[in-house]
């Protein structure tokens, strides 16, 4: 009977199964990755609650035998897992996005090695080269804005080509650069920009620039966006302590695409993109040119403190009508595809962009190709060669530039009509010459740089035994700019020399070879690791600069230096370069993926110091402790998934620029030429600066992963900072010297946090945000020198980025009002105006903002994606110095009200300004007829506008990708994609000015730099771009 009942019980098991298989049928599909549309190979596709399972193809294709009502899920490392029911549809594609809250997150860090996150000590973020490549920036640097806790990024303007400065965790250095090493495939490249001490013209007064009117593009844009897989940020010393010298502040790590195993592809993208300027300058149209309130016929002052308009005056909008709609066009091509011992990828791109301004654009053009191989199992290479030729018109900025000349420019006058009848410079009138027509200005003036640049990368690796492994990787980075400067002989610049010719042709040749032997190992049942490297790497940098100019060009049009009058030609040629060796190691332990432990140590050669000082040490140590491996929390995962602490501590030198050690033989400009001694005296027992760095920090996650945070706070302490340029008794025969003088500190707090609010089916909507608040201090200074400052910040007017002791670095000094004990403002009992004191300059503002919010979301439903990125700042003060221009010359709005008799509050510096019983100031004063109130009661340190916050939508892209159900019936095409991205839509803002984004200097400024400052700057322009993506 039981064997019976057994019998019955089996084919009735065997006639469900049977119909099951019955209801069984092949589901195929496709899996691709939501950051470009690409073929997801081994992903896994399982039918839950089976073991049945299949996996991707090299073409991202799978096939697999599912029930109708089953669920297959989809999982691949680092991507978030989805499910699909199984109905009608034999055809199932897939989209995975990248899950950044992967508990096993690996990232690229210091030397180009992966690593575990949950590994590291300290702070980094990782940057999705797709999420940088959609927001359609030239300059990928740019791109990072708002993304990044604890990254601060000033473009100087939206034109392209023009530069952009990074600076991590504050500011690292007095006088020298603050910005970070870049990083790209494991081999430091060059970000400089130009500075205008190269050229022929330099330190000549009235022809020097002194990297203010002009601006060159930073280095690192000519890396092609599309080309870039990540961009990691390394943060402090204790993150970039292997790299050495260079990365005392920080690293960007620029990881750059391979190609992929798997059938060939082609990818093409085209971008199109059109901006203008959304806000313009308003000006009073009330009052005529003039002063104290008349205007005489065929007036030609440049002040507008006349009499009124005349009834019926004729208007032109000059300003509007110099401000073009920009259009761009961007062509990417790339190849790639490869086996499993060979890959190979190859690019190209072509970018032709206007900008707002007449004659200025960018031409560009990117070659990137790339092959790796696996030799055999031991032995394997990694190849890439990248030259990017970019040719780059500007326009000139600040004093001499176009847009101040454009609002002073009388508005009844039509400034499109530059040019005489027989084609010479047409002014206002007669000898109204003191401003330049804008038109004529950027018409006639050329600003032109054209770079060609190569690198090559060559990578090694050797994996003789288990866990042992040898790296050896060299490059070059080489590239050559020749900029041309020609201020026509017509011009406000060129006129007092017959025009004035500029050029600098100079070559940048950048070697480094690094080397290093790891090992890892793992004991006792797999609970401790061991993690040893140890290497060197040299680097050699040469730069050469050979410079001309000229005055009085013999033939009209003709723009060489051999069409200059042969006694006004000069030369100056410069030959910049330096060396570094270093040895690294780092010793890193590991105990049941809980407790982790790494110690580095570096020791660098630098050929900038003396030799008794050019060898020095510097370690690091990193621990981070994942708590929530601990047994007893393991029953609460459900809520808090993962959970992490981390500290370290670091020290990194710093070395000079080359040439700071002893004086040098310069051009003598004087009756006779020949040789003498430049300003600078001798450093020969100059010192690296050292800096030490510490942070503390955790990581949290909850709810499985749907919400995290990462908290971390820093501190930094520089010491004997290599301040350049400090000033000497003149008793010395020397003017100025290198010092190790300064100590400065910085200070923050940094947050980032992700969060899914809302995950389903066919949608889901992730949020990013990051918050940083910092805040530095000069500590000291050598003697009884009290404020250091950068004479290239010194604008206009007297007010400059400065320093002073025991206050922030980020602060602008400059001239004010006497005041008696009570701070009340001395009045002069002659005038009735306020008097200003210029013995003492004081601090008058503070860029640094007390802190900034980047907030990114993210929704995705089904094909259809719209993310958008809003920048938030609050706090700091921008010196609106454009604003003063308008006002004292009675061009801004605010000088209407000049009707008004009008007493200045304050007392009367009469002998009793400090006694308990001060005389108020009671003298009238007729605005109308005293057009000197305006600069005097308006000075210089009252147009720094305090405590400035906005809110700007830095980029949104809405995109659509087709399904690749429709396009099989295209056969060939196999992705497709559709987007619309636009850039800094709007900004919210109480400051009164075009942008309080911005410089009045070019990146190339050391030391604070001129962030913040507002003058002649030509503001950011609102984009439109349209993309398309596909893939055959």
């Amino acid at each position: 009977m039981k064997i019976m009942l057994r019998l019955m019980l089996f084919v009735l098991s065997l006639s469900i199964a049977q119909a099951g298989f019955a209801q069984s049928k092949t589901i195929t599909g496709r899996v691709t990755s939501s950051d470009d549309g690409s073929a997801m190979p081994g992903v896994s596709v399982v039918v839950k609650g089976t073991t049945i399972g299949s996996s991707t193809d090299g073409n991202g294709r799978y096939s697999i035998q599912a029930p109708v009502g089953g669920v297959l899920v989809y999982s691949f490392i680092g991507t978030v897992s989805q499910e699909k029911t199984v109905g009608d549809n034999n055809n199932i594609d897939v989209v995975l996005r990248t899950d950044s809250k992967a508990l096993d997150e690996v990232v690229v860090t210091a030397l180009g090695i992966q690593e575990e996150k949950k590994s590291l000590g300290y702070a980094i973020t990782e940057v999705k080269g797709s999420t940088v490549a959609q927001t359609q920036r030239e300059n990928f640097v740019n791109a990072l804005a708002g993304r990044v806790a604890g990254v601060e990024v000033n473009s100087t303007s939206g034109l392209p080509g023009s530069s952009t400065s990074i600076v991590i965790r504050g500011q690292s250095s007095l006088s020298g650069s603050s910005q970070p090493l870049f990083v790209v495939d494991g081999l430091p490249i060059s970000n400089d920009v130009t500075s205008t001490g190269t050229f022929a013209t330099a330190g000549v007064s009235g022809k020097s620039f002194e990297n203010r009117g002009i601006d060159f593009t930073n280095r690192a844009a000519d890396i092609n966006p599309e080309d870039i897989e990540s961009i990691t940020v390394l943060k402090g010393p204790e993150a970039s302590a292997l790299y050495g010298i260079e990365a005392a502040s920080g690293a960007i790590v620029v990881t750059t695409k391979r190609g992929k195993a798997g059938q060939g592809k082609i990818n093409y993208s085209f971008n199109s993109r059109i901006s203008s300027i959304t806000k313009l300058p308003e000006r009073q149209k009330v009052f005529n040119r003039g002063v104290n309130g008349y205007t005489s016929e065929g007036e030609e002052t440049l002040t507008y403190f006349g009499a009124p308009y005349p009834e019926g005056t004729q208007f032109y909008d000059n300003v509007s009508k110099f401000f073009q709609t920009a259009f761009q066009q961007k062509h990417n091509l790339t190849f790639t595809g490869g086996s499993e011992k060979t890959t190979y990828r190859v690019s190209g791109a072509y970018t032709n962009s206007e900008g707002y301004i007449p004659n200025t654009g960018l031409d560009q053009i990117n070659l990137n190709s790339s092959i790796t191989t696996d030799l055999n199992k031991y032995i394997s290479t990694d190849v890439s060669f990248d030259y990017t030729r970019a040719d780059n018109d500007k326009a000139f900025t600040g004093v001499n530039g176009a847009f101040l000349h454009l609002l002073l420019w009388p508005m009844d006058d039509d400034a499109s009509v530059y040019l005489n009848p027989d084609g010479t410079r047409r002014d206002y009138a007669t000898f109204a010459n003191g401003v330049e027509n804008p038109f004529f200005n950027v018409n006639k003036n050329i600003l032109n740089t054209l770079t060609d640049r190569y690198r090559t990368n060559v990578q090694m690796s050797v994996k003789p035994a288990a866990g042992l492994r040898f790296v050896l990787q060299g490059g070059v980075d080489y590239y050559t700019e020749k900029t041309t400067i020609v201020r026509h002989p017509e011009s406000n610049t060129g006129k007092s020399y017959g025009g004035l010719f500029d050029q600098v042709l100079s070559t940048t040749r950048n070697l480094t070879v690094q080397y290093y032997g790891q090992y890892t190992k793992r004991f006792f049942g797999d609970k401790f690791g061991i993690d040893l490297k140890a290497g060197s790497m040299v680097r050699d940098n040469n730069r050469f600069s050979a410079a001309a100019s000229g005055e009085r060009f013999q033939a009209p049009g003709v723009y060489s230096i051999n069409n200059t009058l042969l006694t006004s030609q000069r030369a100056f040629n410069n030959l910049n370069q330096y060396r570094n060796l270093g040895v690294f190691g780092s010793v890193g332990l590991s105990y049941d993926d809980i407790v982790y432990l790494t110690v580095t140590g570096r020791n660098d050669w630098s050929s900038t110091l003396p030799v008794e000082n050019n060898s020095f040490f510097y370690p690091s140590a990193a621990m981070s402790f994942v708590f929530t491996e601990l047994t007893p929390l393991a029953s609460i995962k459900n809520i808090l998934s993962y959970g992490k602490l981390r500290a370290s501590i670091a020290q990194v030198g710093k070395d000079a620029r080359p040439y700071s050690i002893r004086p040098f033989y310069e051009n003598a400009l004087t009756t006779g030429g020949g040789y003498r001694y430049g300003f600078t005296g001798p450093s020969l027992n100059l010192r690296p600066e050292m800096t030490t760095s510490y942070e503390f920090g955790t990581e949290m996650k909850f709810f499985n992963d749907r919400f995290g945070i990462d908290a971390t706070y820093f501190s930094k302490t520089s010491v004997d900072q290599i301040v350049q340029n400090l000033r000497l008794s003149y008793a010395t025969g020397f003017v100025l010297m290198t010092f190790n003088a300064g100590e400065i500190k910085n200070e923050g707090v940094e947050l980032q946090m992700n969060a899914t609010p809302l995950q389903m089916d066919n949608f889901t909507w992730d949020v990013s945000a990051n918050y940083t608040k910092f805040w530095n201090e000069l500590v000291k200074l050598p003697g009884d020198v009290t404020e250091f400052y950068n004479s290239d910040t010194w604008l206009y007017g007297n007010v400059r980025a400065g320093s002073r002791v025991g206050g922030p670095l980020s602060t602008f000094t400059g001239y004010d009002y006497f005041r008696n004990k009570n701070g009340e403002l001395l009045i002069n009992p002659t005038t009735g105006l306020p008097t200003v004191n210029t013995a003492e300059w004081v601090v008058v503002g503070d860029k640094n903002p007390d802190f900034t919010v980047g907030l990114t979301n993210t929704f995705s439903y089904k094909n259809i994606g719209l993310n958008f990125l809003l920048d938030f700042r609050v706090g700091g003060d921008v010196y609106n110095a454009t604003e003063h221009y308008m006002v004292t010359r009675g061009l801004s709005p605010r000088t209407l009200s000049r009707d008004q008799t009008r007493i200045v509050e304050g007392v009367l510096q009469d002998g009793l300004e400090n006694t308990d019983n001060p005389t108020r100031n009671n003298l009238p004063i007729d605005v109308s007829r005293n057009s000197s109130y305006w600069s005097s009661i308006y000075n210089f340190n009252t147009f720094i506008e305090k405590d400035i916050n906005w809110m700007r939508l830095r980029d949104v892209t809405l995109s659509y990708r087709l399904p690749s159900t429709l396009l099989k019936r295209a056969g060939f095409v196999k992705d497709l994609s559709l987007s619309v991205t636009g850039t800094d839509l709007f900004i919210l803002t109480n400051y009164s000015g075009l942008d309080p984004i911005g410089a009045g200097t070019s990146a190339a400024t050391g030391g604070a730099g001129g962030g913040g400052i507002d003058y002649g700057n030509f503001p950011t322009p609102r984009g439109w771009n349209f993309t398309l993506r596909a893939g055959f």
